[in-house]
């Protein structure tokens, strides 16, 4: 088989090889949601043109034809997904040809959102949006951007509240959707504490704002990590591994459903930190019974205390240095 077979075989057919399935259809007719084969979410964004056999996670602005799909799923190259399609579809559903293609064949897909613009945070309904989440205009002016961006295969325009991460993309929020510009990654805070040996590590950017409304805090005194995705904390934990001045992880990660995808990805998370030469605590006690540390600041509207609970003592003094 060949890259022009295989991107013929219908996405319908790959997606479920995966242990995928279909949703509801879009209002267009052509398109479909399907579950996200590449990460965890609560709201569909990945979609599929059967028309033209193209896929687009909306989320990442990731998308393009099967090779596409396969090498991000199973992280490997051409020829690695061409060996997964021939061991994982039956000969029958591989469509025949004549022509014979090299691997050249394949291109990588351009990001679907491109960034317009980043500035202050001044349009009124995204300050709006930060209250509704909890977060005041301070803390919003401080650590996020009101950032525009475009869709390239719409021309439509849109904007929200980002925040930039390591390689230069941006987490994207707005009332109405999640949006990640490549190229993806986690974002890192230094902290402001000379002397603090200790990482809190959040999923999203709303948790961490919330961490300094709880603690009274305009900047960050530990070193942070915005994860932007669990798909983002192996990467994440390599950045940490070897460095000399961490001796605690702080886990602030969602609580999901039990036996959930979403649930099974923050446990592939926690075992990346836990791997990691430090102490690790979870910090999910102060929250449970809502779904983040977000919604459950929402719901209070006041400063708590952080509870933390050790996942993995450390070699030597379990508490040494630890600040929040």
């Amino acid at each position: 088989m060949n890259c022009n077979q295989a991107n013929q075989i219908p996405l319908d057919t790959i997606i479920k090889a995966m242990g995928y399935k279909a949703l509801a259809k879009h209002s267009g007719g052509q398109e479909q949601w399907y579950e996200n084969p590449l990460r965890t979410e609560r709201t569909p964004s990945f979609s599929v043109n059967h028309k033209k056999n193209l896929w687009q996670d909306l989320g990442t602005g990731q998308g393009g034809k099967v090779i596409d799909l396969v090498m991000q799923y199973s992280s490997t190259n051409v020829s690695g997904a061409l060996q997964w399609l021939k061991e994982n579809l039956n000969s029958t559903k591989i469509p025949q040809s004549k022509t014979t293609h090299s691997a050249r064949i394949y291109e990588e897909k351009k990001s679907r959102f491109e960034i317009n613009k980043v500035k202050r945070v001044m349009n009124p309904n995204l300050i709006a949006y930060g209250k509704e989440r909890g977060i005041n205009s301070v803390i919003i002016d401080k650590h996020l951007k009101e950032t525009h961006y475009t869709d390239t295969e719409t021309g439509k325009t849109f904007y929200g509240l980002g925040i930039q991460n390591q390689s230069g993309g941006y987490a994207v929020r707005n009332k109405y959707m999640k949006t990640a510009i490549a190229p993806n990654d986690f974002t890192y805070i230094e902290g402001t504490g000379a002397r603090s040996n200790t990482v809190n590590v959040f999923e999203v950017f709303f948790d961490y704002l919330s961490h300094l409304m709880i603690t009274q805090q305009q900047e960050p005194e530990n070193k942070t990590i915005i994860l932007n995705s669990t798909a983002m904390a192996k990467r994440a934990a390599d950045f940490l591994r070897d460095s000399t001045t961490i001796d605690n992880v702080v886990l602030f990660l969602d609580n999901e459903k039990e036996g959930s995808k979403a649930a099974e990805a923050v446990e592939r998370a926690t075992d990346y930190f836990t791997a990691l030469p430090y102490a690790v605590y979870i910090a999910n006690d102060t929250y449970v019974g809502y779904e983040d540390l977000n919604a459950c600041y929402q719901a209070t509207g006041q400063a708590f205390q952080i509870e933390m609970r050790p996942i993995k003592p450390h070699d030597h003094d379990l508490d040494t240095g630890l600040q929040m």
